[in-house]
């Protein structure tokens, strides 16, 4: 079953709405990058000093903690990365529907 070029744009332009949303999240998963690059910075100075882990954290060492900051770091990281892919396929989904011919 083929496709027609009006039917395509009618499919890309649902597209475009989806993907526009989830580009807008751009400064959500920068703000949690930055904070948990603060985080990462803090608990390390805090083992380097030798202060020892609060009664209250659910840890049971700063390496487990630091695991833990490191892969949200690498789960922002892959967001960011993902909303940068997102940014060239809207850049083709627009031109297509602004310059594919009507049939």
């Amino acid at each position: 079953m083929s496709m027609t070029v009006g039917g395509a744009k009618a499919v890309i332009e649902g597209v475009i709405i989806k993907t526009e949303k989830s580009i807008e999240r751009e400064v959500t998963y920068l703000k949690e990058l930055a904070d948990d690059k603060a985080a990462l910075s803090h608990i390390q100075q805090k083992e380097l000093d030798g202060e020892p882990l609060p009664a209250t954290s659910p840890y049971g060492s700063y390496s487990e903690w630091k695991d833990q900051i490191e892969k949200e770091i690498k789960i922002s990281q892959n967001s960011l990365d993902r909303i940068d892919v997102e940014k060239a396929e809207l850049m083709a989904f627009n031109y297509f529907v602004q310059t594919a011919p009507e049939e």
